[in-house]
């Protein structure tokens, strides 16, 4: 897509190769860029906030520091804390695709008079019948679009997206032809931003006190309600887990946590298989023809090794039910299941 230069785009800057080359990309397709970072987490003086500064003044572009910390911590933190608290399965990215990162884009290309917004995500964009879609990007290596399932109608709209048509090792060439080799050589940022390369249960052990019912130890019992085991705090296991766990037998794992008893119950792994799911809280394009009596695809991980499975869907009772062709294991409470017709996105929905 190319633009001119009255065209103005506000791009989010994180500091990292793939928002910097993505500016990169967008001044050269003609568009007069606009940076900004936002502030989610920690002070304005991390690593990545000043190289996005730097950089900005690189390119003689203007750039603003956004300070969302407050609605960060309500919509994204403790949605985060809650769910494992509830004994869910969180996805914070999903999440701040929603309620933070795009929204706040949103409202301040607005501000700044900006007609687009982007951002360095590996994905397309398609548009059909006054309906817009993210799309798969190129590189199936680096695909984002499952992250993106819950964005509005208004945001995909406004959305460029320059680094879905190239492979991440083209924009790491792209980096370093431009002198960008700090950028191109830097190791990739992985996993939630906010645990600071921690894992989950050491937040979660710094976060809550240690009389919180949570923190405490509970039974973990059999199918036949034996307790065969006890635990270290319910929100420290997930649905499918061996490990930590005396005394099971062969082919058994957790196939329940029960919040309000403190409980864990296994069973054997077999059972967590299932053909199909409802989703309450769900968003699904308004073309039918896209899906009804339709196969789709269907994915229930984000990047990984896990390639996604084939069914269809349909809506009953306010609902999206999806039945698979094939069993599908460990479906979780909190997890984001996303549905495609070929490389469109066409919805998604959270397990229950």
């Amino acid at each position: 897509m190319s633009g001119s230069a009255k065209q103005k785009v506000l791009l989010g800057m994180s500091g990292g190769m793939d928002s910097s080359m993505a500016a990169v990309l967008l001044q050269q397709q003609g568009y007069e860029v606009i940076g900004a970072t936002l502030l989610t987490y920690a002070d304005d003086d991390l690593p990545g906030i000043q190289e996005a500064r730097k950089l900005a003044g690189n390119l003689g572009i203007e750039h603003h520091t956004i300070d969302c910390k407050a609605a960060f911590e309500k919509e994204v933190i403790a949605y985060f804390v809650d769910d494992y608290l509830n004994g869910r399965t969180p996805n914070p990215c999903i999440r701040c695709n929603e309620t933070i990162k795009w929204k706040y884009l949103l409202q301040w290309a607005d501000q700044l008079d900006c007609e687009y917004i982007s951002t360095g995500h590996y994905v397309q964009k398609y548009s059909a019948n006054n309906y817009h879609y993210i799309v798969k990007g190129v590189d199936p290596a680096k695909d984002q679009s499952y992250f993106l399932w819950n964005l509005s109608q208004e945001v995909i709209q406004r959305a460029i997206f320059p680094l879905g048509q190239l492979h991440k090792k083209e924009v790491r060439e792209l980096a370093r032809s431009l002198g960008y080799a700090t950028f191109a050589d830097k190791k990739e940022s992985m996993g939630i931003c906010f645990l600071s390369g921690t894992n989950y249960k050491q937040f979660l052990t710094n976060r809550l006190p240690d009389e919180h019912r949570a923190m405490q130890p509970g039974d973990v019992i059999n199918r036949d309600h034996q307790i065969i085991a006890t635990h270290e705090g319910y929100p420290f296991y997930t649905l499918g887990q061996r490990k930590g766990i005396e005394g099971l037998k062969a082919g058994q794992c957790v196939v329940a946590i029960d919040p309000k008893n403190n409980r864990l119950q296994t069973g054997p792994r077999d059972s967590l298989f299932d053909t199909r799911v409802t989703l309450p809280h769900y968003q699904i394009t308004s073309d039918t023809s896209l899906w009804h009596n339709q196969k789709v695809f269907i994915r229930v991980r984000g990047i990984d090794s896990v390639p996604g499975y084939e069914g269809t869907i349909s809506i009953e009772e306010d609902a999206l039910l999806v039945q698979f062709e094939t069993p599908v294991w460990g479906m979780m409470p909190g997890q984001s299941i996303v549905i495609y017709q070929e490389e469109k996105l066409i919805g998604g929905g959270i397990v229950e």
